[in-house]
């Protein structure tokens, strides 16, 4: 299975990146940069934006080029 792009997930959860970076609160170019893959946003953001995405944090960060290979799988459900 092919790792979807940053792009593909903001598409698929109905915003622009415009929309999503009011959303988040921060500006359009660090969107723009974290899915050309010239930044990676800090965890705090990376927290909010796999929220609004209604992903996990291991997708987002395969989505944003990163090595997931040695995380372990999402457990699902609440890790509180």
């Amino acid at each position: 299975m092919s790792e979807k792009t940053l792009k593909e997930l903001i598409a698929e959860a109905g915003y622009t990146y415009r929309d999503l970076a009011e959303k988040l609160g921060t500006g359009h170019d660090a969107i723009v940069a974290w899915g050309k893959g010239t930044r990676v946003p800090r965890l705090d953001n990376a927290i909010a934006l796999a929220a609004e995405l209604g992903v996990s944090l291991k997708t987002l960060s395969a989505a944003l080029g990163q090595d997931v290979s040695r995380l372990p799988d999402d457990m699902g459900g609440d890790e509180n």
